[in-house]
């Protein structure tokens, strides 16, 4: 099965989750990141608005800004270029559609973070597989946005994380991984966290 083949498959399925079934692991993860070490010491943290049958994080968005952490939504800042920086949010924010037709903050360039300004990226994801490669969109935004974590790889210096976020049946057994795509640091799904690093 080719790469869209399996895009569509998996997108598909995440959508016939149910209501119940969404809420589940949508409190389940959220919890799990809560409890996790890279959040605790985490103190500027982007995540995103979930679509298209992506895990919603809202308890955790909801609960950021009572554990004094700042919380950030990836912004379109070109798309002929794919390039994505991250502006703050909170519930008094107010969003628009992005040329996506993605809800993002309405912002001022002077607050956007790049990702090396932040200490965890929570991204969504199409698949991933066991050794912690992600098909994204197809858009690479988050592969240039996170570019710089190849030279870190290998050293004990990851900023920001790198965490994807998705349901246990977006897992495939091996993704085909581009020169340019970054590998994650760790996955959380309603099964659990996972780390490759």
């Amino acid at each position: 099965m080719n790469q869209s083949a399996k895009s569509l498959r998996i997108r598909q399925a995440r959508r016939h989750l149910s209501r119940i079934q969404q809420h589940q692991h949508s409190r389940i993860i959220s919890r799990s990141i809560i409890h996790s070490r890279f959040y605790r010491y985490s103190r500027h943290i982007a995540l995103y608005l979930s679509a298209d049958g992506e895990v919603n994080l809202s308890p955790l968005i909801n609960k950021i800004h009572g554990h004094y952490k700042k919380c950030y939504l990836p912004v379109i800042l070109s798309r002929e270029n794919g390039i994505m920086a991250f502006a703050p949010y909170n519930k008094n924010t107010s969003l628009r559609k992005n040329s996506f037709g993605i809800l993002e903050p309405v912002y001022q360039k002077k607050h956007l973070k790049s990702a090396r300004q932040l200490d965890l990226v929570l991204a969504p994801l199409v698949a991933f597989d066991p050794l912690g490669h992600r098909m994204g969109m197809g858009g690479g935004y988050y592969d240039r946005a996170l570019k710089h974590l190849k030279q870190q790889w290998h050293t004990r210096k990851h900023h920001p994380l790198f965490v994807g976020i998705a349901h246990e049946l977006q897992q495939v057994d091996a993704l085909q991984a581009q020169p340019w795509d970054i590998q994650m640091h760790a996955i959380v799904t309603e099964k659990g966290l996972r780390y490759f690093y």
